[in-house]
């Protein structure tokens, strides 16, 4: 049920301006509003946090944090292009609610750090988990990704530097053989973990490891739904959420599969596709080196003839991939095929 009469503010927040144009709110603690997001040369347009606010709807244009703690939003109508993925309710018992919670924030510092000293696992998790432990204990999200997908990254480019052209990294110290990883799987580290510090770093947004995910969601669907969110949970939230998981591989896709997700997510395909292809151009350069090497060396065997066959064929594809980037157009990748299965269902309900 909406409010009715003027605009008012709740609990200890106040408002400070109210009109047609844009309401402005002071809140002694911050909420889990986000800001509009302007687009630039590099990144496309994402809106702020969709409030209702009595009758109205409103996008949160501005966040400006103040001192101890306190910050001002500024909010204005909604508008209509944009689609509205996840609403906030601001009213009376929603805002009693929050208090509640808050209430419960000083009992929650030792998860907090417990959560910080366990980033490099809790990192792994899906980015709405880590997004909501960054809500409810004040564990960074982003941090979290950044502690477990770092060591990631690390141990991959070790084991291929040593199982691919037989040699140690200067300096470092000699991890057991079988503490190693294959090369399959080093690649995968090193593509993966890098997506994710370029998803946490470039786009200020969590992500976990893809297996992670994948059982987290296995094990959620088996113990059923967990228990509704203060926030509304709008149908295609759902979609939202498998978005995110697997936004950075949506590169690999089809130019028109790719505009269709803009359209719907606001998909950055230049940005994700730039990304894409330097790694993988990276990876595959490398991996055609090392095979190259072992070639020269005479240790090569039928798999590096097949290493090296595929990392030319998709390094090419990388170089022309580029090129059509550089001219701001989408540009996909033979891989695709890998991603359609988990965005299948985007792509049909963008439909």
């Amino acid at each position: 049920m909406s409010d009715a009469g003027p605009p008012r503010a709740y609990g200890e927040d106040r408002l400070e301006l109210a009109d047609e144009s844009e309401r402005v709110l002071l809140c002694p603690v911050a909420k889990a509003w986000t800001a509009r997001r302007e687009r630039t040369l590099t990144a496309a347009e994402h809106p702020g946090t969709a409030v209702s606010w009595g009758d109205a709807i409103f996008e949160v244009a501005a966040a400006e944090p103040l001192g101890g703690g306190a910050i001002r939003y500024r909010l204005v109508p909604w508008r209509d292009e944009h689609a509205i993925r996840r609403m906030e309710h601001y009213d009376a018992a929603n805002e009693a609610a929050r208090a509640a919670e808050r209430g419960d924030l000083r009992g929650r510092a030792g998860a907090r750090g417990l959560s910080i000293a366990l980033a490099p696992i809790a990192g792994l998790l899906p980015g709405r988990v880590q997004e909501r432990m960054e809500h409810e204990v004040g564990a960074p999200a982003v941090a979290m990704t950044v502690a477990s997908a770092m060591p990631l990254l690390l141990l991959g480019v070790w084991g291929f530097v040593e199982r691919a052209v037989g040699g140690r990294l200067a300096g470092g110290p000699e991890l057991p053989w079988w503490l190693l990883p294959s090369i399959p799987v080093a690649l995968y580290l090193v593509v993966e973990s890098a997506l994710r510090l370029a998803s946490a770093v470039a786009m200020g947004r969590p992500m976990g490891s893809l297996p992670v995910v994948l059982a987290w969601e296995a094990w959620s669907a088996i113990r059923g739904e967990p228990a509704a969110r203060p926030a509304t949970r709008l149908p295609e939230e759902s979609d939202a959420d498998r978005y995110r998981m697997v936004e950075p591989f949506l590169a690999l896709l089809t130019p028109d599969e790719q505009s269709r997700l803009e359209e719907r997510f606001g998909f950055d395909p230049i940005r994700w596709g730039r990304i894409t292809a330097a790694l993988i151009l990276l990876v595959c350069g490398s991996n055609v080196f090392a095979a190259a090497v072992n070639a020269a060396t005479g240790r090569g065997s039928l798999a590096d003839a097949a290493w090296l066959v595929a990392g030319t064929l998709l390094s090419i594809e990388q170089i022309a991939r580029w090129r059509r980037l550089r001219d701001r157009r989408p540009a996909g990748s033979v891989l695709g095929v890998l991603v359609r299965p988990l965005a299948r269902r985007l792509l049909r309900n963008g439909a």
